[in-house]
């Protein structure tokens, strides 16, 4: 029970200070005449201005309130080694026995580590899963918050000031000071390199808990396959060079030997994914006679910054009559020799445009393309469909196109036709995107008129003859377009189309970018689920198989169809490197500790969480060392709040409100006998006086 001192006036405030301003007057008034006794008229006025006032106790009935210690468990992946989950149970029935001497500490559990990203080997976040908590709980309850982790905590507050209604923070450490734990750490590495072209990985291991300098065996292997295994020395970055030797996802591992008495194998090993891209791509345009659609090849090659371009237009053939000396032309002759024997195969690719035989290349400069194909080159000839290049398929390049032109009397085929995709092209990833709108491409007027002998047919032009073919011929890419009318989509005829993206996607096709193949198969990561996906071109449902780090083979299916694609979702339960195969593609996912940083360093410290201590007036307690600590309640405001073997709680002293009782200082019977008391006090000593005054009678 706690008493208040309050006025509770009878009267208005305004009231009481009118009367009070006219007692002070007549008092006044009173003492400049010199009216007797006019000290005992200020009295009465003053004990009547304090009854006015109404002085009246106010007793609260309180009811003390529990301290409550809030203690978070540290529950993430981290904590399954060295058996630290065990630990923590211990010391959170140890701290909940302690209190049962306590009746007014109350315990508050709060379990961190089983949120969505921890549990994905992410980070340790003890601050959220503390923030989330405690709602409901009043902060002037709080006594203290202990904290049961190895330290490895990846959410502490810089700023302390928001976090100080729930100090002092002590932190009980699970693990040992003595730990000993090797951990692989890719220092340094490339998302992307040029192929054919080296790139630079570092690498360092660390045997956390022991001198530096100790050698140690380290394995390498890329793309699954062994490179070396060298001795490194513990702490040092080491440098290793590789040559990317095919576009797309290039892995690169790098293991060292488990070790007894260490913590965990999982990040004895790491990995990186470097993904090989061309550099610059050298393509080779011959131009069979200037043409209005000539320009719309060159600006879309010269677009590109990482392209190459040379390109030669024919403007004379060795047939065509001319009187003028050619020691006058200025024209250049067409290095056939220098193109086609020499340097054929510095080239990435080849486009032939409307080129007709007209006599320039030999026989041998054919079997040259036609061997640059076979050897994984890329060949395009778009046809002029004005005059059908007849004699071109009568030379070795003619095996290994996908088609053959008809008659020359029947091959062209003349009046307005709409470019339409097939059945594959629909679904084919060259094509596939093209018809991301439902507005309709611009019409064609032309096209030569083909029989196809092999290959895919992904778009079809005037009657549904093949307009754009691609074939595989050995190692390499044919692709033939049978009309030269995409320069009218190129200058919007009709609305136009996407020539720029088709030209491109086949270019790149050619090239056999890994994104754009048929057969493509991907695979992503995101904490511990992998989504694998593969092109759907057919509609037979798929299938991958999967193998797991320990070397374990599992067939998945793919079941999940969307857009083109079909998917499934797999839980990684393990940590490495999972392959996914269709039998001519690979993709790579990396689940574990090169990419989490709950596992990049697992050995117990205090370092993280000791400002925070700090700044609290907190404690840190090994409890390796010592099992057997104290608790002790402490006034709030002490010096400090722990120490090497005791946690201090803050006792602060709560309490709730449960009623409200008051009463006046002067109760009223009594107040009522000093008013009538004075009054009569004052009228009996007026009648004395009068009564002094009067006139003896005769």
């Amino acid at each position: 029970m706690n008493a208040v001192f309050q006025w509770s006036p009878l009267l208005p405030l305004p009231a009481i200070a009118l009367l009070a301003a006219a007692a002070v007057i007549v008092f006044a008034l009173a003492a400049w005449k010199r009216t007797p006794d006019f000290y005992g008229r200020g009295i009465l006025f003053i004990v009547l201005g304090f009854l006015l006032l109404n002085p009246v106790i106010i007793n609260e009935v309180r009811q003390p309130l529990p301290n409550k210690l809030v203690i978070v468990t540290d529950e993430s992946p981290s904590e399954n080694i060295a058996q630290r989950n065990d630990t923590a149970e211990k010391i959170l029935a140890y701290i909940k026995n302690a209190l049962k001497t306590m009746p007014d500490v109350e315990p508050v559990v709060i379990r961190a580590g089983q949120d969505a990203v921890s549990l994905k080997n992410q980070n340790t976040s003890l601050f959220a899963a503390l923030r989330e908590g405690l709602t409901g709980i009043p902060s002037g309850q709080v006594a203290g918050t202990v904290l049961i982790t190895d330290g490895q905590v990846h959410d502490v507050p810089e700023d302390v000031k928001p976090w100080e209604k729930l100090a002092p923070f002590h932190v009980i450490l699970t693990g040992k000071k003595d730990e000993f734990d090797r951990k692989v750490t890719v220092v340094e590495a490339p998302k992307y390199g040029l192929l054919s072209q080296n790139v630079t990985i570092k690498v360092k291991v660390d045997d956390i808990g022991r001198s530096t300098g100790t050698p140690i065996a380290l394995d390498v292997r890329q793309d699954g396959k062994s490179l070396s295994r060298s001795t490194v020395a513990a702490g040092e970055v080491q440098e290793y060079t590789f040559k990317l030797d095919h576009p797309g996802q290039n892995v690169f591992e790098f293991s060292a030997p488990a070790e007894k008495g260490e913590l965990t194998e999982i990040n004895n090993t790491a990995a990186v994914i470097v993904n090989g891209v061309r550099d610059r791509l050298r393509v080779l345009l011959v131009s069979g006679r200037p043409h209005i659609g000539e320009r719309a090849w060159r600006d879309l090659l010269k677009s590109d910054p990482s392209i190459d371009l040379v390109h030669f237009t024919i403007l004379r053939s060795p047939t065509s009559f001319d009187n003028t000396p050619s020691k006058e032309l200025s024209l250049i002759a067409f290095p056939v020799e220098e193109l086609f024997e020499k340097k054929i195969r510095e080239f990435d690719l080849i486009i032939f445009d409307k080129y007709a035989q007209y006599g320039l290349l030999q026989q041998q400069y054919f079997i040259n393309i036609a061997s640059y194909v076979k050897e994984g080159g890329a060949f395009l000839m778009a046809m002029g469909s004005d005059h059908p290049e007849q004699s071109i398929f009568e030379t070795a390049l003619g095996d290994v196109l996908p088609i053959e032109p008809k008659a020359p009397e029947q091959s062209i085929l003349s009046g307005s036709y709409l470019p339409q995709l097939t059945d594959l092209g629909k679904t084919h990833p060259v094509t596939g995107d093209l018809q991301g709108n439902a507005k309709p491409w611009g019409a064609w007027l032309s096209q030569v008129d083909v029989n196809q002998t092999k290959g895919q047919v992904l778009m079809t032009g005037a009657g549904g003859r093949p307009l754009l073919v691609l074939d595989k011929a050995g190692d390499g890419r044919v692709a033939v377009l049978t009309s030269d009318n995409i320069w009218l989509w190129s200058k919007g005829v009709d609305g136009g189309g996407p020539y720029t993206e088709l030209l491109r996607h086949v270019a790149h096709w050619l090239m056999k970018e890994p994104e754009l193949e048929e057969d493509f198969i991907k695979a992503e990561a995101r904490g511990d689920v992998i989504t694998v996906s593969e092109r759907n071109l057919t509609p037979d449902p798929k299938a991958v198989t999967l193998t797991h780090p320990d070397g374990k083979a599992e067939t998945i299916p793919l079941l999940t169809q969307e857009k083109g694609w079909v998917s499934a979702k797999v839980i990684a339960d393990q940590n490495g490197i999972y392959r996914f195969s269709n039998g001519s593609k690979t993709a790579f996912a990396i689940i574990g500790t090169s990419l989490s940083a709950e596992f990049s360093d697992v050995h117990t410290t205090a370092e993280k969480l000791q400002p925070l201590v700090d700044k609290t007036k907190g404690a840190v307690i090994w409890y390796s060392e010592t099992p057997r600590f104290s608790l002790t309640k402490i006034k709030a405001g002490s010096g400090h709040f722990g120490g090497k073997d005791w946690l201090g709680l803050k006792d602060n002293s709560a309490y709730r409100v449960t009623n409200v009782e008051s009463a006046p200082l002067i109760p009223n019977w009594l107040s009522l006998i000093v008013i009538f008391g004075g009054l009569l006090a004052v009228w009996k000593r007026e009648s004395g006086k009068k009564g002094a005054n009067f006139p003896e009678s005769v």
